[in-house]
């Protein structure tokens, strides 16, 4: 027994053979290379044990022999991996070839597997098939791996494909009785089946807008929860515009109502105590209408 050749405790390999220089240290250049076992599949580990271990020594008569029989090596296979991110990436590439219109999303939620491949594998993947169902929405892909080599694997799998609305949505929480900011407000693509009637499709319908109640962000937006802010609100004092080609008058007003930008309102002229109807034009101003003057 040499004191000098040890056991190493653990090896990662990259090669398809586990050799000697893998397993031993201190041991001749000359031994270093020679295989002596399969390596496990990428990404896989194998234990050799003290038995298979001495066995292998004294075929190669290599100077060493355990000392108990908890002496092993773990053998792991070298890997890199291709996620179920970059496989769902490739079957929307190979859906859109197949004529599903963009924007969608790929649901794979049943398949949570990584491929692992060789580390001298180009880490490319193919849809070597495809079957559509466009009724319910369904596939079944064929996804092949280290193709034109020696480690070409191909894997079956099946999901779902969901057609995407861009919308706007909040991108944080927004108060009740807040004026939306144009900051506040971006597009974001949600599948469509989660779309309630009366959803908000233009982000020109938020931005300016009053919330109604709370607002959470990354939500479908309706236009029930929103209106034009409140320029005027009942009790406040207004100033009352009439113009028309020959003259320009003002008056002070008291509101009977609240009104958003647009709005028509009942308001009490001050000077005359008439109630008159008004048009709202920016904060506590109004727009005398003429023709429904009382």
């Amino acid at each position: 027994m040499d004191v000098n050749i040890l056991l190493r405790p653990d090896a990662i390999v990259e090669g398809q053979y586990v050799t000697l220089g893998d397993i031993f240290s201190g041991i001749d250049l000359e031994q270093s290379d020679i295989p002596v076992a399969h390596s496990p599949q990428p990404g896989r580990q194998t234990v050799l044990d003290y038995r298979w271990l001495y066995g292998i020594a004294q075929r190669h008569k290599v100077q060493w022999r355990p000392r108990t029989a908890a002496d092993q090596i773990v053998i792991t296979r070298a890997s890199q991996t291709i996620s179920i991110d970059e496989i769902a990436d490739a079957i929307k590439d190979a859906l859109v070839d197949h004529g599903i219109k963009p924007p969608f999303n790929v649901d794979l939620s049943g398949e949570t597997f990584q491929i692992h491949l060789p580390v001298d594998v180009p880490a490319a993947v193919e849809i070597t098939g495809l079957d559509v169902n466009q009724r319910t929405n369904r596939f079944i892909a064929n996804v092949t791996t280290g193709s034109q080599t020696a480690q070409r694997r191909t894997y079956r799998m099946s999901g779902r494909y969901f057609p995407l609305a861009q919308i706007p949505v909040v991108v944080e929480p927004i108060r009740r009785g807040a004026v939306v900011r144009p900051d506040q407000v971006e597009y974001r693509n949600i599948r469509t089946e989660r779309l309630p009637a009366g959803t908000i499709s233009d982000i020109d319908d938020v931005v300016g807008k009053e919330a109604l109640r709370p607002v959470k962000p990354d939500e479908p937006l309706m236009f029930r929860d929103f209106s034009n802010p409140i320029l005027v609100r009942r009790g406040a004092l207004v100033t009352i515009r009439l113009v028309t080609e020959n003259m320009s008058l003002t008056a002070r007003g008291k509101a009977l109502e609240d009104g958003a930008k647009g709005s028509v309102i009942r308001v009490m002229n001050m000077t005359s105590n008439k109630t008159i109807q008004v048009e709202v034009v920016a904060e506590n101003e109004v727009r005398a209408l003429p023709a429904m003057s009382q």
